[in-house]
């Protein structure tokens, strides 16, 4: 079995922002509630809980090594999604990315969505299942990790299946009527999940920025 070693303390700081591809009145992305972050030792998580506000999310996973004794690190970010348009996000990703294998790479860090939950009243409810979170995403990948033979852990989804502007959900038109400006009643709400198992890496960057964009997606009928 490959055992890898750390240097010190070892943490991956990630960094989450939105961005709408058109005008704030056909499409908007922002929070969607408090992020939370559990299984962490020395890290957290800062974002803010009103859907009114940008997504920026900062995410330390804290210590990864086994010096965690936690089985896992795993953080819940809540994203608010409105269109009068049929609608898709995507999400693209920078880091980390380290020559040496045995450092930590993209697949060290589970990433999943699921949940998606209407707002209020002025959301567009459907009556066909017309929402789709794409493959191999629609998963929570703290639920599901398996360690290979060579110690490292392998989720079902991970950073690593992110590559150049990657669809993650799309659907129907958010907004029941007029505009996507940002109330707390007209979209939808979704989780993006990440998690590591702390575990033995090489030392090396431990940065990474994900950005969520929305914009116009497949006409998909209501």
């Amino acid at each position: 079995m490959a055992r890898l070693s750390t240097i010190g303390i070892l943490s991956l700081v990630m960094t989450l922002c939105a961005f709408a591809a058109t005008e704030a009145q056909t499409f908007d992305i922002s929070s969607g509630g408090q992020p939370t972050i559990t299984g962490a030792s020395g890290g957290s998580v800062t974002g803010s809980s009103s859907l009114l506000n940008d997504l920026t999310v900062t995410i330390n996973f804290g210590e990864i090594s086994p010096a965690n004794t936690n089985s896992i690190v795993y953080v819940v970010v809540p994203i608010g999604i409105r269109s009068t348009l049929p609608y898709q996000v995507t999400v693209t990703r920078t880091g980390p990315s380290n020559a040496n294998a045995q450092a930590l790479q993209p697949a060290d860090v589970g990433f999943g969505v699921n949940n998606l939950q209407v707002m209020g009243n002025k959301s567009n409810v459907c009556t066909n299942s017309s929402h789709i979170f794409y493959s191999p995403f629609d998963n929570d990948p703290s639920s599901s990790v398996t360690i290979a033979a060579n110690g490292r852990a392998n989720y079902s989804s991970s950073l690593s299946n992110v590559s150049g502007s990657t669809v993650i959900l799309s659907g129907p038109t958010l907004t029941k009527s007029g505009q996507a400006q940002r109330r707390t009643d007209n979209g939808f709400t979704f989780n993006a999940m990440f998690a590591i198992t702390p575990q033995f890496f090489a030392g090396g960057t431990s940065s990474a920025t994900l950005t969520f964009t929305i914009s116009a997606g497949p006409n998909v009928p209501c």
